[in-house]
């Protein structure tokens, strides 16, 4: 294939037009951009090098995705730090009762690993912006960064699970920029998963890398559904008050 295809156009493509793309069909050449590194010297590298790019609309997820994440954790920062001058201090994301970060803050649920979880995101967010830049200059990730960035997202999606059982059970209250964090932080799991085993980095076999890349998009909604009727079934009473 001469040229990247969209996004739109993966999605309409057939499973056999897809084989052809990724190079699984027989007598196929690799795509040198999506699919395995077709360099020369492909060969004499090592497995954990071997490169693998995407279409240009994931770098740009990465990158969106990365920027609103950097100023939700920089608004988290902020807050807490206000907290610390001053404990009586209004908040911006003290909207009410049910919608407000404050009581989040300085407890060990909101400084997991002995910092501000903020202060993680904002590195992890700087690193994907980071990696969307990489990805929209054309150059293909080797795949260790495919691991890592895979690895990352679950990791990201774990911290999401886990943030909102606290929320729910401990602070009965919705954190407004940890739900923006959570927003971001779906898509960029549902995509790079789906990318990460398109450029054969996850050991899946090429029908079932084929079948993420297609639902990628489903993925990603299921998750947001999961949130949101957590959400509903867990602040029901209150949302209905607040909008009642």
């Amino acid at each position: 294939m001469s040229r990247m295809p969209t996004d739109a156009e993966i999605d309409e493509m057939s499973e056999e037009e897809l084989e052809t793309y990724l190079g699984s069909a027989p007598g196929q050449e690799l795509d040198r951009r999506t699919r395995r590194d077709a360099d020369d010297d492909s060969a004499d590298r090592p497995a954990w090098l071997r490169r693998s790019g995407a279409e240009r609309g994931f770098g740009w997820l990465l990158l969106v995705c990365g920027l609103i994440g950097i100023i939700a954790c920089w608004e988290l920062i902020s807050s807490q730090l206000d907290l610390l001058r001053n404990p009586d201090a209004e908040l911006i994301c003290d909207v009410s009762p049910l919608v407000s970060c404050g009581d989040s803050l300085n407890v060990w649920q909101g400084n997991l690993l002995g910092v501000p979880n903020s202060f993680i995101g904002a590195i992890a967010f700087g690193a994907l912006t980071a990696i969307g830049a990489v990805l929209l200059s054309g150059v293909r990730l080797p795949r260790w960064m495919w691991w890592g960035l895979s690895a990352g997202s679950l990791g990201g999606i774990a911290f999401v699970i886990w943030f909102l059982s606290v929320s729910i059970m401990t602070f009965g209250k919705l954190c407004p920029f940890c739900m923006v964090i959570w927003s971001v932080t779906i898509p960029v799991a549902a995509h790079s998963w789906a990318w990460a085993a398109a450029g054969g980095h996850l050991g899946l076999r090429d029908n079932q890398a084929l079948d993420l890349l297609k639902a990628r998009w489903w993925v990603m909604a299921a998750m947001y559904l999961a949130v949101v009727l957590t959400i509903i079934i867990s602040f029901g009473s209150q949302l209905a008050r607040m909008f009642g």
